[in-house]
């Protein structure tokens, strides 16, 4: 595989099953029974989709190459006093630092966005099949 993808099950009607989807290449992924069917078939529509854009004059993205230590961190930040008196505050009734406030903040922060972009997502794909022939 030269690109990042995400696999996870999906249930239409009666029928579960896995799905291996590209976040790079836009529609390509694979199905199957299990992680390992819907990957192995995800990795040869990632050539077929290469081949094809290849021939349309299709720009072919460049595979994303991740660093492990990408990030430090470490980030400074700048907020109001009264912001800082208010989440030391309550950094201290919660009995933790502020730095363990702020990164609990940033985390609870993170799970709502991710959750919120896998409800557009849903929404979009079952609103998708919504429109396909035959369907």
């Amino acid at each position: 595989m030269k690109y990042e993808f995400e696999v996870y099950q999906m249930q239409v009607e009666d029928h579960l099953f896995w799905v291996a989807r590209s976040k790079i290449l836009k529609g390509c992924l694979g199905q199957g029974d299990t992680a390992e069917d819907a990957i192995k078939e995800l990795e040869i529509n990632e050539e077929e989709w290469i081949d094809t854009a290849t021939v349309c004059g299709i720009p072919v993205p460049a595979p994303t190459v991740h660093s492990q230590y990408a990030y430090s961190g470490k980030v400074s930040l700048r907020f109001s006093p009264f912001t800082h008196e208010e989440a030391s505050n309550n950094a201290k009734a919660l009995n933790i630092s502020l730095n363990q406030y702020i990164n609990d903040a940033i985390v609870y922060y993170n799970a709502l966005n991710k959750n919120k972009s896998q409800l557009q997502r849903e929404l979009f794909e079952s609103e998708g099949s919504l429109h396909l022939p035959g369907k």
